[in-house]
Protein backbone atom coordinates (compact mmCIF):
# COMPACT_ATOMS: atom_id res chain seq x y z
CA UNK A 1 0.00 0.00 0.00
CA UNK A 2 1.32 3.41 -0.93
CA UNK A 3 2.15 5.82 1.86
CA UNK A 4 -0.59 8.28 0.94
CA UNK A 5 -3.22 5.55 0.72
CA UNK A 6 -2.19 4.14 4.11
CA UNK A 7 -2.35 7.58 5.76
CA UNK A 8 -5.77 8.18 4.28
CA UNK A 9 -7.02 4.81 5.56
CA UNK A 10 -5.55 5.44 9.00
CA UNK A 11 -7.17 8.86 9.13
CA UNK A 12 -10.49 7.25 8.30
CA UNK A 13 -10.16 4.76 11.13
CA UNK A 14 -9.27 7.49 13.62
CA UNK A 15 -12.20 9.59 12.42
CA UNK A 16 -14.56 6.68 13.07
CA UNK A 17 -13.09 6.16 16.54
CA UNK A 18 -13.46 9.83 17.45
CA UNK A 19 -16.97 9.92 15.99
CA UNK A 20 -17.93 6.92 18.12
CA UNK A 21 -16.30 8.56 21.12
CA UNK A 22 -18.19 11.81 20.74
CA UNK A 23 -21.48 10.01 20.12
CA UNK A 24 -21.02 7.77 23.14
CA UNK A 25 -19.77 10.61 25.32
CA UNK A 26 -22.72 12.81 24.38
CA UNK A 27 -25.21 10.06 25.11
CA UNK A 28 -23.84 8.77 28.37
CA UNK A 29 -21.75 11.60 29.77
CA UNK A 30 -24.19 12.42 32.57
CA UNK A 31 -24.49 8.78 33.65
CA UNK A 32 -20.75 8.22 33.39
CA UNK A 33 -19.92 11.29 35.42
CA UNK A 34 -22.17 10.04 38.20
CA UNK A 35 -21.17 6.39 38.09
CA UNK A 36 -17.45 6.18 37.39
CA UNK A 37 -14.69 6.40 39.95
CA UNK A 38 -12.44 7.72 37.21
CA UNK A 39 -13.90 8.72 33.88
CA UNK A 40 -11.16 7.08 31.85
CA UNK A 41 -11.72 3.72 33.55
CA UNK A 42 -14.78 3.02 31.43
CA UNK A 43 -16.46 1.01 34.18
CA UNK A 44 -18.17 1.37 37.50
CA UNK A 45 -17.28 -0.93 40.36
CA UNK A 46 -19.91 -0.70 43.07
CA UNK A 47 -19.34 -0.62 46.79
CA UNK A 48 -18.47 -4.01 48.24
CA UNK A 49 -20.36 -5.02 51.35
CA UNK A 50 -18.73 -7.00 54.13
CA UNK A 51 -15.24 -8.40 53.72
CA UNK A 52 -12.90 -6.18 51.71
CA UNK A 53 -12.01 -8.97 49.24
CA UNK A 54 -15.54 -10.04 48.40
CA UNK A 55 -16.64 -9.39 44.83
CA UNK A 56 -19.19 -6.58 44.73
CA UNK A 57 -22.20 -6.19 42.51
CA UNK A 58 -21.22 -4.49 39.28
CA UNK A 59 -23.51 -1.96 37.70
CA UNK A 60 -23.99 -2.04 33.91
CA UNK A 61 -20.79 -1.19 32.09
CA UNK A 62 -20.55 1.84 29.85
CA UNK A 63 -17.75 1.35 27.30
CA UNK A 64 -15.96 4.65 27.07
CA UNK A 65 -13.28 5.85 24.66
CA UNK A 66 -12.29 9.46 25.07
CA UNK A 67 -10.91 11.74 22.39
CA UNK A 68 -7.40 11.40 23.81
CA UNK A 69 -7.34 7.59 23.80
CA UNK A 70 -3.78 6.26 23.69
CA UNK A 71 -2.82 4.05 20.75
CA UNK A 72 -0.02 1.54 21.37
CA UNK A 73 1.59 -0.47 18.56
CA UNK A 74 1.74 -4.24 18.90
CA UNK A 75 5.57 -4.22 19.01
CA UNK A 76 5.44 -2.74 22.51
CA UNK A 77 6.87 0.70 21.73
CA UNK A 78 5.10 3.35 23.77
CA UNK A 79 4.30 1.06 26.71
CA UNK A 80 4.28 2.77 30.11
CA UNK A 81 7.42 3.42 32.15
CA UNK A 82 5.88 1.29 34.92
CA UNK A 83 6.55 -2.38 35.59
CA UNK A 84 3.68 -4.29 37.16
CA UNK A 85 4.55 -7.12 39.54
CA UNK A 86 2.19 -9.83 40.76
CA UNK A 87 2.38 -13.27 42.34
CA UNK A 88 0.31 -16.38 42.87
CA UNK A 89 1.27 -18.88 45.58
CA UNK A 90 -0.74 -22.07 45.66
CA UNK A 91 -2.26 -22.13 49.15
CA UNK A 92 -5.06 -24.51 48.23
CA UNK A 93 -8.65 -23.63 49.05
CA UNK A 94 -9.29 -21.49 52.12
CA UNK A 95 -12.14 -19.67 53.78
CA UNK A 96 -12.26 -15.92 53.30
CA UNK A 97 -14.07 -13.89 55.92
CA UNK A 98 -15.89 -14.95 59.04
CA UNK A 99 -19.31 -16.02 57.74
CA UNK A 100 -18.03 -19.27 56.22
CA UNK A 101 -19.82 -18.76 52.91
CA UNK A 102 -16.85 -17.58 50.86
CA UNK A 103 -13.91 -19.74 49.84
CA UNK A 104 -11.04 -18.89 47.51
CA UNK A 105 -9.56 -21.71 45.44
CA UNK A 106 -7.03 -22.15 42.65
CA UNK A 107 -9.88 -21.77 40.16
CA UNK A 108 -10.86 -18.46 41.76
CA UNK A 109 -7.44 -16.95 41.13
CA UNK A 110 -7.15 -18.51 37.68
CA UNK A 111 -10.39 -16.82 36.65
CA UNK A 112 -9.31 -13.46 38.05
CA UNK A 113 -5.95 -13.71 36.29
CA UNK A 114 -7.61 -13.39 32.87
CA UNK A 115 -7.36 -9.58 33.09
CA UNK A 116 -3.59 -9.83 32.62
CA UNK A 117 -4.18 -10.76 29.00
CA UNK A 118 -5.12 -7.13 28.36
CA UNK A 119 -2.47 -5.36 30.43
CA UNK A 120 0.09 -3.64 28.17
CA UNK A 121 2.59 -2.73 30.89
CA UNK A 122 5.73 -4.78 31.40
CA UNK A 123 4.71 -7.59 33.75
CA UNK A 124 6.73 -9.73 36.18
CA UNK A 125 5.02 -12.78 37.66
CA UNK A 126 6.17 -14.96 40.55
CA UNK A 127 4.56 -18.33 41.27
CA UNK A 128 5.17 -21.78 42.69
CA UNK A 129 2.44 -23.29 40.52
CA UNK A 130 3.31 -24.88 37.15
CA UNK A 131 -0.34 -24.61 36.16
CA UNK A 132 -0.41 -20.88 36.88
CA UNK A 133 2.82 -20.40 34.92
CA UNK A 134 1.28 -22.13 31.90
CA UNK A 135 -1.87 -20.05 32.26
CA UNK A 136 0.07 -16.79 32.36
CA UNK A 137 2.19 -17.83 29.38
CA UNK A 138 -1.02 -18.37 27.44
CA UNK A 139 -2.63 -15.13 28.59
CA UNK A 140 0.53 -13.14 27.79
CA UNK A 141 1.22 -14.76 24.41
CA UNK A 142 0.68 -11.40 22.70
CA UNK A 143 3.00 -9.65 25.20
CA UNK A 144 5.96 -12.02 25.27
CA UNK A 145 8.43 -9.19 24.79
CA UNK A 146 7.39 -7.50 28.03
CA UNK A 147 6.54 -10.46 30.26
CA UNK A 148 8.78 -12.38 32.66
CA UNK A 149 7.46 -15.33 34.65
CA UNK A 150 9.41 -16.92 37.50
CA UNK A 151 8.50 -20.44 38.60
CA UNK A 152 10.13 -20.59 41.98
CA UNK A 153 10.13 -22.20 45.40
CA UNK A 154 8.35 -19.74 47.66
CA UNK A 155 10.63 -20.54 50.61
CA UNK A 156 13.37 -18.64 48.76
CA UNK A 157 11.68 -15.46 50.01
CA UNK A 158 12.03 -14.36 53.61
CA UNK A 159 8.30 -14.21 54.50
CA UNK A 160 7.81 -17.92 53.80
CA UNK A 161 10.80 -18.69 56.01
CA UNK A 162 8.83 -17.23 58.92
CA UNK A 163 5.73 -19.44 58.77
CA UNK A 164 6.66 -21.35 61.93
CA UNK A 165 7.06 -18.11 63.88
CA UNK A 166 3.80 -16.80 62.46
CA UNK A 167 2.05 -20.03 63.45
CA UNK A 168 3.38 -19.70 66.99
CA UNK A 169 1.74 -16.26 67.23
CA UNK A 170 -1.58 -17.63 65.97
CA UNK A 171 -1.37 -20.56 68.42
CA UNK A 172 -1.33 -18.29 71.46
CA UNK A 173 -4.34 -18.93 73.71
CA UNK A 174 -7.03 -16.38 72.98
CA UNK A 175 -5.37 -14.96 69.84
CA UNK A 176 -8.29 -13.76 67.65
CA UNK A 177 -9.18 -15.85 64.60
CA UNK A 178 -9.80 -14.02 61.33
CA UNK A 179 -9.89 -16.33 58.35
CA UNK A 180 -7.43 -16.64 56.73
CA UNK A 181 -5.38 -13.70 58.14
CA UNK A 182 -4.69 -15.17 61.57
CA UNK A 183 -5.41 -18.83 60.84
CA UNK A 184 -3.29 -19.77 57.84
CA UNK A 185 0.36 -18.68 58.31
CA UNK A 186 1.12 -19.21 54.62
CA UNK A 187 -1.54 -16.65 53.75
CA UNK A 188 0.02 -14.09 56.08
CA UNK A 189 3.43 -14.86 54.55
CA UNK A 190 2.02 -14.44 51.03
CA UNK A 191 0.84 -10.93 51.94
CA UNK A 192 4.31 -10.01 53.20
CA UNK A 193 5.96 -11.61 50.15
CA UNK A 194 4.65 -8.98 47.76
CA UNK A 195 7.23 -6.53 49.14
CA UNK A 196 10.05 -9.08 48.78
CA UNK A 197 9.29 -10.01 45.16
CA UNK A 198 8.69 -6.46 43.94
CA UNK A 199 12.04 -5.48 45.46
CA UNK A 200 13.65 -8.41 43.67
CA UNK A 201 12.13 -7.20 40.40
CA UNK A 202 13.71 -3.80 40.97
CA UNK A 203 17.11 -5.34 41.69
CA UNK A 204 16.95 -7.54 38.58
CA UNK A 205 16.01 -4.53 36.40
CA UNK A 206 14.20 -6.86 34.03
CA UNK A 207 12.50 -4.10 32.06
CA UNK A 208 14.50 -1.15 33.33
CA UNK A 209 11.52 1.09 34.11
CA UNK A 210 11.58 3.98 36.56
CA UNK A 211 8.41 2.99 38.42
CA UNK A 212 6.91 -0.20 39.82
CA UNK A 213 3.45 -1.23 40.91
CA UNK A 214 2.24 -4.21 42.87
CA UNK A 215 -1.08 -5.60 41.59
CA UNK A 216 -2.93 -8.42 43.34
CA UNK A 217 -4.06 -11.16 40.95
CA UNK A 218 -7.67 -10.50 41.93
CA UNK A 219 -7.55 -6.71 42.08
CA UNK A 220 -9.62 -6.18 38.91
CA UNK A 221 -11.92 -9.12 39.64
CA UNK A 222 -15.04 -7.08 38.98
CA UNK A 223 -14.17 -6.52 35.32
CA UNK A 224 -12.82 -9.92 34.24
CA UNK A 225 -15.37 -9.93 31.43
CA UNK A 226 -14.20 -6.57 30.09
CA UNK A 227 -11.91 -7.57 27.25
CA UNK A 228 -10.27 -4.21 26.56
CA UNK A 229 -6.55 -3.44 26.59
CA UNK A 230 -5.46 -1.15 29.38
CA UNK A 231 -2.36 0.35 30.90
CA UNK A 232 -1.49 1.38 34.43
CA UNK A 233 0.10 4.80 34.92
CA UNK A 234 1.51 6.49 37.98
CA UNK A 235 -1.36 8.34 39.69
CA UNK A 236 -1.95 12.08 39.27
CA UNK A 237 0.04 14.14 41.76
CA UNK A 238 2.40 11.22 42.36
CA UNK A 239 5.26 11.92 44.79
CA UNK A 240 8.32 9.96 43.62
CA UNK A 241 9.88 10.16 47.09
CA UNK A 242 6.98 8.25 48.67
CA UNK A 243 5.13 4.99 48.14
CA UNK A 244 1.51 5.42 47.07
CA UNK A 245 -1.25 3.49 48.80
CA UNK A 246 -5.04 3.55 48.83
CA UNK A 247 -6.56 4.68 52.13
CA UNK A 248 -9.63 2.58 52.89
CA UNK A 249 -10.65 3.98 56.26
CA UNK A 250 -9.86 6.96 58.44
CA UNK A 251 -8.12 5.62 61.54
CA UNK A 252 -6.42 7.35 64.49
CA UNK A 253 -2.65 7.10 64.47
CA UNK A 254 -2.77 6.80 68.25
CA UNK A 255 -4.08 3.24 67.92
CA UNK A 256 -1.77 0.71 69.57
CA UNK A 257 -0.28 -2.04 67.36
CA UNK A 258 -1.59 -4.63 69.85
CA UNK A 259 -5.13 -3.52 69.03
CA UNK A 260 -4.50 -3.13 65.29
CA UNK A 261 -3.28 -6.71 64.91
CA UNK A 262 -5.71 -8.37 67.28
CA UNK A 263 -8.79 -6.45 66.11
CA UNK A 264 -7.90 -6.82 62.42
CA UNK A 265 -8.07 -3.06 61.80
CA UNK A 266 -7.23 -1.71 58.34
CA UNK A 267 -6.05 1.78 57.39
CA UNK A 268 -4.64 1.32 53.87
CA UNK A 269 -5.23 -1.45 51.33
CA UNK A 270 -2.36 -3.64 50.18
CA UNK A 271 -3.81 -4.82 46.86
CA UNK A 272 -2.13 -2.11 44.77
CA UNK A 273 0.71 0.29 45.44
CA UNK A 274 3.12 2.33 43.32
CA UNK A 275 6.61 3.75 43.85
CA UNK A 276 9.91 4.44 42.16
CA UNK A 277 12.46 1.64 42.14
CA UNK A 278 14.66 3.30 44.75
CA UNK A 279 11.73 3.79 47.12
CA UNK A 280 10.64 0.16 46.66
CA UNK A 281 14.09 -1.03 47.77
CA UNK A 282 14.06 1.25 50.82
CA UNK A 283 10.56 0.24 51.76
CA UNK A 284 11.29 -3.49 51.48
CA UNK A 285 14.02 -3.17 54.11
CA UNK A 286 11.75 -1.16 56.39
CA UNK A 287 8.87 -3.58 55.97
CA UNK A 288 11.06 -6.63 56.66
CA UNK A 289 12.29 -4.95 59.84
CA UNK A 290 8.71 -4.23 60.88
CA UNK A 291 7.52 -7.81 60.39
CA UNK A 292 10.36 -9.16 62.52
CA UNK A 293 9.66 -6.53 65.18
CA UNK A 294 5.98 -7.42 65.49
CA UNK A 295 6.72 -11.14 65.49
CA UNK A 296 8.99 -10.52 68.47
CA UNK A 297 6.01 -8.86 70.15
CA UNK A 298 3.91 -11.96 69.35
CA UNK A 299 1.73 -10.00 66.94
CA UNK A 300 0.94 -10.87 63.32
CA UNK A 301 -1.82 -10.59 60.74
CA UNK A 302 -1.79 -9.49 57.08
CA UNK A 303 0.38 -6.78 55.54
CA UNK A 304 -2.41 -4.27 56.07
CA UNK A 305 -2.10 -4.48 59.85
CA UNK A 306 1.70 -4.25 59.55
CA UNK A 307 1.38 -1.09 57.45
CA UNK A 308 -1.00 0.60 59.88
CA UNK A 309 1.15 -0.33 62.88
CA UNK A 310 4.35 0.91 61.19
CA UNK A 311 2.95 4.41 60.81
CA UNK A 312 1.06 4.60 64.09
CA UNK A 313 2.53 6.85 66.76
CA UNK A 314 3.98 3.83 68.55
CA UNK A 315 5.30 2.36 65.31
CA UNK A 316 7.03 5.57 64.34
CA UNK A 317 8.70 5.77 67.74
CA UNK A 318 10.06 2.25 67.40
CA UNK A 319 10.75 1.78 63.69
CA UNK A 320 11.50 5.38 62.66
CA UNK A 321 10.37 4.90 59.04
CA UNK A 322 12.41 6.83 56.49
CA UNK A 323 9.92 6.18 53.72
CA UNK A 324 6.58 7.95 53.94
CA UNK A 325 3.28 6.88 52.40
CA UNK A 326 1.38 8.98 49.89
CA UNK A 327 -2.27 8.34 50.62
CA UNK A 328 -4.94 8.44 47.93
CA UNK A 329 -8.34 8.97 49.52
CA UNK A 330 -11.30 7.54 47.58
CA UNK A 331 -13.95 9.82 46.16
CA UNK A 332 -17.22 8.92 44.48
CA UNK A 333 -19.43 5.90 45.03
CA UNK A 334 -17.05 3.10 43.97
CA UNK A 335 -15.42 0.38 46.03
CA UNK A 336 -12.92 2.12 48.31
CA UNK A 337 -10.65 -0.93 48.29
CA UNK A 338 -9.90 -0.58 44.57
CA UNK A 339 -9.84 3.19 44.15
CA UNK A 340 -6.15 3.71 43.44
CA UNK A 341 -5.89 0.95 40.85
CA UNK A 342 -8.81 2.34 38.87
CA UNK A 343 -7.37 5.82 39.20
CA UNK A 344 -4.23 4.56 37.46
CA UNK A 345 -6.05 2.40 34.89
CA UNK A 346 -6.64 3.72 31.37
CA UNK A 347 -7.96 1.77 28.42
CA UNK A 348 -5.92 1.86 25.24
CA UNK A 349 -6.06 0.71 21.66
CA UNK A 350 -3.38 -1.79 20.64
CA UNK A 351 -2.70 -1.83 16.92
CA UNK A 352 -2.66 -5.30 15.38
CA UNK A 353 0.48 -6.25 13.49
Amino acid sequence: MKSGTFQKAASGVMAEILHFSRKLTGRYVESINKMLFVRNCGVNVSQTEGNEKNPGKVNPLFPFVDGNCTIIPRDGHGTPNLTVVTAYWNLGTFQKGSNGNLHFSTNTYFQWASVFQYLVNPLVVYTDSKEFKVLMETLRSDHVQNTKIFLTNRTEYWPFQLTDKIQSVFDQPGYPKYSPNTIKPEYSAAQHAKYAVIAESVRKQIFNTSFYAWLDVGYFRDIVDRKEYFKLNIPPGFDSKRISFNQVSNQPMSMEPFTIFRDNIVWVGGGFFVASGDVILQFDQLYHKAVLHYLDLKLMNSDQQVLYSMYSVRGRETLKPEVELQLFIPTGDGNVWFYLGYLCRKEVIVLKS
